[in-house]
């Protein structure tokens, strides 16, 4: 009896997400035919978790809605033309934070998070999550047929909120969760 006592208090739910997450470290990559990343198309990004101008976020509220935060954003697409398949409007360095809203449910048994975001198309990302902690996690999501996005997040706390990170010039990778703009 204890022993199941022990293994099931371990056992994450959706309820170990709620707060805020601030994002720490962004890797895009491809994999090969058993899954593995290709050393020469991995593209590293790290950011400060709580930064207030370049920061991106993810909140989880009980109530199993959210929104994502991004600041880190240097430039808008906007107006999408579908007969000249290009953007109308493009905004270069913006000064603002892009807010996302979005769903989410946690199967446990497996490990996954899926998001719902009601975006230009709109999209279920579904994520193999581990975590490292109780205030940390890492996601893989296959954004695409051998396109990867893996992130890790952590919970904010006193010593990263305000904290300032370098800006980025993050590459659109259309379809991931954290540049698809």
């Amino acid at each position: 009896m204890m022993v199941l006592c022990l293994a099931s208090c371990g056992k994450k739910d959706y309820k170990s997400f709620i707060g805020t997450w601030g994002v720490k470290h962004i890797e895009y990559y491809n994999i090969d035919y058993a899954g593995n990343p290709i050393q020469n198309t991995i593209k590293v990004y790290d950011l400060t978790p709580g930064d207030m101008d370049n920061g991106i976020d993810l909140i989880f509220r009980e109530d199993k809605t959210g929104e994502m935060r991004d600041r880190s954003r240097d430039t808008l697409y906007l107006d999408w033309n579908s007969e000249t398949e290009v953007y109308e409007t493009i905004i270069i360095c913006p000064d603002t934070t892009v807010i996302t809203p979005f769903t989410y449910s946690y199967n446990p048994d497996d490990g996954l998070l899926f998001l719902n975001m009601q975006v230009e198309y709109p999209y279920i990302y579904q994520m193999e999550v581990n975590f490292i902690d109780n205030e940390t996690f890492e996601y893989i999501n296959e954004y695409d047929i051998d396109y990867v996005e893996k992130a890790t997040l952590v919970r904010y706390s006193k010593e990263t909120r305000g904290a300032k990170s370098t800006p980025l010039s993050m590459k659109r990778h259309p379809k991931s969760l954290f540049s698809n703009y």
